[in-house]
């Protein structure tokens, strides 16, 4: 796709409810934080089985992204993962600003990814927010950091957020 898509479809739902009562839609259920990174690292493998299919950047629906549009944001959350822990196990309760989905696929153009270079990329994002995790014990998962929009997530509940997200979107895309 050459041109700009039109945007996604607005999403205004609060996702933090799966913290309490998992996803309906994806089957999700809040998992042992511990276990975040070996998640990570099945989603990422399940992710280049995605960018392998041919028609991997067709969109089913002109507003709903593209599976390469969904992997490019999963590689993105993945970072902004490792992000936002690395301030938490750094700082006393870090804010950090909010990450805008939409904004991100736009400006970056993830419809015109090459799938092979997206699929390594969010290998290595996965690999590097892993050894963030690695070190991570006891009173640390309760470490503390705040979205812009003032909610509070500790290290597990923002782990569990995330892993929800990139298992989310591989359900979203029959991945």
């Amino acid at each position: 796709m050459d041109s700009a898509p039109e945007p996604g479809m607005p999403d205004t739902r609060d996702w933090t409810t799966v913290l309490d009562g998992g996803c309906e839609e994806c089957g999700y259920q809040p998992h042992d934080p511990p276990g975040t990174g070996d998640r990570l690292a099945v989603a990422a493998e399940r992710w280049a089985e995605v960018l392998a299919r041919p028609d991997v950047g067709q969109r089913p629906a002109a507003r709903v992204w593209s599976p390469l549009e969904y992997a490019g944001h999963c590689r993105d959350l993945v970072e902004v993962l490792g992000d936002r822990l690395e301030a938490m196990l750094g700082g006393d309760n870090p804010t950090y600003a909010d990450f805008d989905g939409e904004a991100a696929v736009r400006e970056h153009e993830y419809w015109r990814a090459d799938p092979g270079p997206l699929a390594e990329q969010l290998a290595r994002d996965t690999a590097r927010t892993r050894q963030i995790l690695d070190p991570v014990a006891g009173a640390d998962w309760q470490r503390t950091g705040r979205r812009g929009d003032g909610y509070v997530f500790t290290v597990a509940t923002l782990c569990q957020y995330i892993v929800h997200d990139v298992e989310h979107h591989l359900h979203d895309v029959a991945g």
